[in-house]
């Protein structure tokens, strides 16, 4: 097996044993329980698990004898449209049919992998979208196992019962903009030893810069909070000295409390967006950061939003384990 896939497999390896731990912990009449902060039960969330390496595979179809063809590669909309016949299919099976399943997949994916060469590793996979889709990055599947283990241990500490939320259609975009799941993916992909380096926002470490990610709607609850209140938007908000603060409050909190953090801000962000109305969003207030006159609509300052998010997402990608892990390669290859 080549080295830099070598270093994925076993990376793939011990976010497994941390699943499957977080699995032994869910009780027969626990698969019921929903997953806080989403609707999932912990039963479909086991058949996503269980099917999630056939999608990967068959997003990676045609990789080994025609590197060139596109077409053989699942459309983001199919990948999802998989996935979501998998959980369908799998509220029929019994916990212990899909473990088995999950277990079978995996040993079929490190088969696949087992056949990678470094000229495939340079290869794009359509199916996760039109940027940072590399075979290279993609390859390093642990964050998935990670990132679900997490929502285990979530949906066992907490009774969630998710909230029936109706939104204007004018806000339909602004809530699938701001699903958490691409920030999560970053997130549960960094390498824990990259934690307190430096980020390459100056003078926070990657732990500050996820601070900052966690409690980054403050802002924007503020604004929507005084608006659905009073029927204006706060004015002279001072986000630097309110972002320090934050982050300085959290210089002790784990990477593991930031994310539920970040979980819960989101979840509240959602919970306000709900009771916009039409008038709320044709309210016009100053975007500070933009030079005078700047008014702008609420729907428009919602809008782009998303924005925030990928930003910083975009900063904590450095410390992801395949840019790490590759430039390790990189230095044992100099010396």
């Amino acid at each position: 097996m080549e080295a830099y896939v070598h270093d994925a497999v076993q990376d793939m390896h011990m976010a497994r044993d941390e699943l499957l731990a977080a699995i032994a912990r869910v009780g027969p009449e626990d698969w019921d329980r929903i997953v806080p902060y989403g609707s999932r039960t912990l039963k479909e969330l086991l058949a996503h698990v269980a099917a999630a390496d056939q999608v990967w595979a068959a997003a990676a179809r045609g990789l080994l004898k025609s590197e060139a063809d596109e077409r053989a590669s699942l459309t983001p909309a199919e990948a999802v449209a998989a996935r979501e016949r998998a959980i369908a299919r799998g509220r029929a099976e019994s916990p212990e049919r899909l473990l088995e399943e999950m277990t079978s997949r995996r040993r079929l994916l490190l088969t696949l992998y087992d056949l990678l060469e470094p000229r495939h590793l340079a290869l794009s996979l359509p199916t996760f979208g039109d940027t940072h889709n590399s075979v290279r990055e993609h390859i390093w599947r642990g964050y998935h196992d990670r990132l679900h283990a997490a929502d285990i241990a979530r949906a066992l500490r907490m009774n969630w019962h998710p909230p029936k939320l109706n939104f204007l259609d004018d806000v339909l975009s602004v809530v699938d903009a701001l699903s958490p799941l691409p920030t999560l993916y970053v997130i549960f992909s960094v390498d824990p030893v990259m934690w307190e380096q430096p980020s390459p926002d100056p003078g926070w470490s990657y732990r500050n810069l996820l601070a900052h990610i966690a409690t980054g709607d403050w802002v924007l609850q503020q604004r929507l909070g005084g608006l659905i209140d009073d029927g204006t938007v706060p004015r002279g908000i001072d986000v630097d000295a309110g972002n320090a603060q934050r982050v300085q409050e959290r210089r002790f909190s784990t990477p593991a409390a930031l994310v539920e953090e970040f979980l819960s801000m989101r979840h509240e962000t959602m919970l306000l967006l709900a009771q916009l109305k039409p008038k709320h969003l044709r309210a016009t207030f100053e975007f500070p950061w933009e030079p005078r006159p700047d008014e702008h609509t609420v729907l428009e300052y919602l809008a782009g939003f998303w924005a925030h998010d990928r930003f910083h997402r975009e900063q904590l990608r450095p410390a992801m384990r395949y840019q790490t892990a590759e430039g390790k390669r990189r230095a044992a290859v100099q010396a």
